[in-house]
């Protein structure tokens, strides 16, 4: 759908569950994404349709069923500024906060998410297995 320019962005928070067959744990994902609709209410349309393109069943690699489904959305927010280096495009207000609140939000570099080493994780293995034998097999070749 091409949307008109004068038509605002939003970022969609879409929640998504993962269920490996056999595990009893669940993986959930928050994805948020960037679109463009007419007001909040075709943002949240649109969102839906976005997460409900993501459901999607498959085997990992182990030969088990995996399931993702659309569970919903968290949140639409409305982006205030034009999209431009520096803008700031989402804002929290707290009132009464504490000093030692507010040093628990604050974070070093290393500890960001975007610098963070990555740190593999204990949880079921939600990999297409399609897509892994595939990354394999051109590994393969290329050795």
């Amino acid at each position: 759908m091409r949307l008109k320019k004068d038509h605002g962005w939003y970022l969609a928070e879409e929640v998504l569950e993962i269920r490996v067959e056999g595990d009893p744990r669940n993986v959930v994902h928050v994805n948020t994404r960037l679109l463009q609709a007419k007001d909040g209410e075709h943002a949240y349309a649109r969102a839906t349709e976005f997460g409900a393109e993501a459901a999607d069943e498959y085997l990992n690699p182990d030969g088990r069923k995996v399931t993702i489904a659309f569970r919903g959305i968290r949140e639409i927010v409305e982006i205030q500024e034009g999209l431009a280096d520096g803008g700031e495009i989402r804002w929290e207000e707290s009132v009464g906060v504490s000093e030692r609140k507010l040093r628990s939000m604050l974070r070093q570099v290393d500890e960001v998410a975007a610098v963070k080493a990555f740190e593999p994780t204990d949880h079921p293995d939600y990999r297409c297995g399609e897509v892994v034998a595939e990354a394999m097999a051109q590994l393969v070749k290329q050795n």
